[in-house]
């Protein structure tokens, strides 16, 4: 990086005095323009700082989105403090959390070991609606999906190993898929109007012979609720 800084001060240095030449050689019989032409080249110096300095404070522009790709695009809120979508462990995403943000670690169905769940918002409960997930994929740890329920009053919960996302009218139940390295959703079941709607999984399987229509009503999805309601919201450690 240092020597790309280096290159363009260096260009931009060369096209000023080559300028400079050229109108001091067209003007070469005339003293008195001359002396003219004289004066930039004194201002030279002060010139060539200026667009040093500005090549300084771009580079350090550089330097920060250096840590991510060039299609880098966060996928939560701490990939977007750390400008970073790839992590060495999981104290490295903890140490960019920030005070009334949390963290914990769950177990989720599919997953080899604990996965680190971090949200942006803690109530009282210390619960969250919006929860980023993040685990180790090929020695590297990487968000591998995110759970969202849109009322404070169905936190987002974990029970046998998976994870619920519900709210009113709305179920939703999400294990790893088989490659483990993403959220997979198992079952989702919605309401409108009297009608309801969604699709269930016995397995982590990207096969669609495993997949089926929910086609219940209200006592059916009533069931499936119950999951939720047996579920434990996830708690979080705040930070201070």
């Amino acid at each position: 990086m240092k020597k790309r800084i280096a290159y363009l001060v260096m260009a931009g240095m060369l096209t000023f005095t080559g300028c400079a030449g050229i109108g001091t050689s067209e003007d070469a019989g005339e003293p008195a323009e001359t002396a003219e032409v004289a004066e930039p080249e004194a201002d030279e110096p002060e010139t060539a700082d200026a667009e040093t300095g500005s090549e300084d404070e771009a580079s350090a522009d550089e330097i920060a989105m250096d840590n991510a790709d060039g299609d880098f695009m966060p996928s939560s809120f701490v990939e977007e403090a750390s400008k970073k979508d790839k992590f060495k462990d999981y104290d490295e995403i903890i140490s960019y959390l920030t005070k009334g943000q949390g963290y914990t670690k769950i177990k989720i169905k599919g997953y080899n070991g604990e996965v680190l769940a971090i949200t942006d918002s803690v109530d009282a409960e210390k619960h969250g609606i919006e929860v980023a997930f993040y685990g180790e994929v090929g020695g590297i740890v990487k968000n591998i999906g995110n759970a969202f329920s849109s009322e404070k009053e169905y936190p987002i919960a974990v029970g046998n190993d998976l994870v619920y996302a519900c709210y009113t009218d709305y179920y939703e139940a999400l294990f790893l898929n088989p490659d483990g390295d993403g959220l997979m959703v198992k079952d989702n079941i919605s309401k409108d109007g009297n009608t309801y709607s969604g699709f269930l999984r016995e397995t982590n399987s990207f096969d669609e012979a495993a997949t089926k229509d929910f086609t219940g009503g209200e006592k059916e999805f009533k069931e499936y609720w119950k999951n939720y309601e047996a579920a434990t919201p996830i708690t979080f450690t705040v930070v201070e």
